[in-house]
């Protein structure tokens, strides 16, 4: 039991530096888009582009990912993950950052579906809510320890110097998981009778699995709606700081280190669907009044982001499990690659769409983030429509 949640902890510190590479983007918008003269648009493909090439490198792991140890597929990406980030902290120019963030997605965006697809092998689906609670405290962790402490490392020095901390970070972990992860070839032995197209068929031939990928689609897409403008509306409309920013991910994250697992364990005892109902229902609140927000004291910003982080996050865990439980365990691995190839468009095209629709108008304020809101809560709401139709099996 202790060898299991040290690989569930290593695992959350791996997504942990993956998810701060890709968070920490967000903040930093309003300085980068001032540094390289990027208008809504140009900044939306800065954030979409990580999430297209993550999509198409899902993908082409489909007939891959189950063919191969977990470890050293984990640990294959993982380096991709740190070359890449590393080519990001060296950008000079909007063409190169795009470039670098392209390949950073290539290898960085299935990374959470390795994990997931190991903790699914390790876990039974009795305790799968609360283990992929744990891997879900990765992301919270970005957001209140990785991403105040990378907006430090950009006031203080510049916007690089974050991306320079991730690549030091993730060499310790990549070493750590080289030694100390265990090998995880389970699902050898099944996989190896699977043929080429055996994966596709198996996920496109059942309509289950299908909903439990049109459901996570609609859910992320609804929340990459919001999420690539939140730091630049805060500064411009709301009136934050730029050092203000880091209250919000510092609140709401530390927030979810502890709900987050919390969630996950009620939804265990619970049931995972009904949990997922209500902590979805709450997060629909705060993404309005965010969404809507001029400018307020910040205290009162920081009590509503901080909800957010909670339910926006909480609801992960739960609707992970049902999700990664309605593939059978020798297709899991491509299951969860096109999970994250589907999730990872859908991030893309919403920021896009996002970017469309949000600019700034004649006096310097945003317009449209409104708009962009009532979208994200409609995708909300639609996910609890699709819920009813996917049921977990494995």
């Amino acid at each position: 039991m202790r060898s299991e949640r040290f690989t569930l902890i290593l695992l959350s510190a791996i997504n942990f530096t993956a998810i701060m590479d890709f968070m920490i983007m967000m903040p930093l918008g309003d300085e980068l888009m001032e540094k390289f003269s990027l208008d809504s648009f140009e900044w939306s493909l800065v954030v979409s582009s990580y999430t297209f090439t993550a999509a198409v490198s899902a993908l082409a792991s489909i007939f891959l990912i189950d063919k191969f140890d977990r470890k050293k597929s984990l640990l294959f990406l993982y380096a991709g993950f740190i070359l890449g980030t590393l080519a990001v902290a060296l950008s000079n120019t909007y063409e190169t950052l795009l470039i670098s963030r392209s390949v950073t997605g290539l290898f960085g965006g299935i990374i959470n579906a390795v994990t997931l697809a190991i903790v699914s092998d390790l876990i039974p689906y009795e305790r799968r809510a609360a283990a992929t609670g744990i891997i879900a405290a990765g992301f919270s962790a970005a957001a209140a320890l990785g991403v105040p402490f990378g907006l430090y490392l950009g006031v203080t020095f510049n916007w690089h110097f974050p991306f320079y901390a991730i690549v030091g970070i993730s060499s310790i972990l990549w070493i750590v998981a080289a030694r100390a992860l265990p090998v995880l070839n389970g699902h050898l032995e099944e996989a190896r009778e699977n043929k080429r197209w055996d994966s596709l068929k198996n996920i496109f031939s059942d309509g289950n699995q299908l909903r439990a990928l049109a459901l996570m689609m609609v859910l992320i897409g609804g929340h990459f709606m919001i999420v690539p403008f939140l730091a630049p509306y805060m500064i411009t409309n709301v009136g934050f700081a730029d050092t203000d920013l880091s209250y919000i991910y510092f609140f709401g994250g530390t927030a979810s280190i502890f709900t987050s697992p919390i969630i996950g364990r009620i939804a265990d005892k619970y049931g995972k669907k009904t949990i997922f109902l209500v902590v979805l229902l709450v997060s629909l609140i705060p993404i309005y009044f965010i969404t809507n927000l001029g400018p307020t004291e910040i205290y009162v910003v920081l009590i509503i982001t901080t909800v957010f982080f909670i339910f926006a996050g909480g609801r992960m865990a739960p609707i992970t499990a049902v999700v990664i439980s309605t593939a059978p365990p020798r297709f899991r691995g491509s299951f969860l690659s096109v999970r994250a190839s589907m999730q990872n468009l859908a991030a893309g095209l919403a920021a896009v769409v996002s970017g469309m629709i949000v600019n700034l108008d004649s006096s310097g304020v945003y317009v449209g983030y409104d708009t962009v809101g009532l979208i994200s809560i409609g995708s909300g709401l639609a996910t609890l429509l699709i819920l009813r139709f996917v049921v977990p099996k494995y």
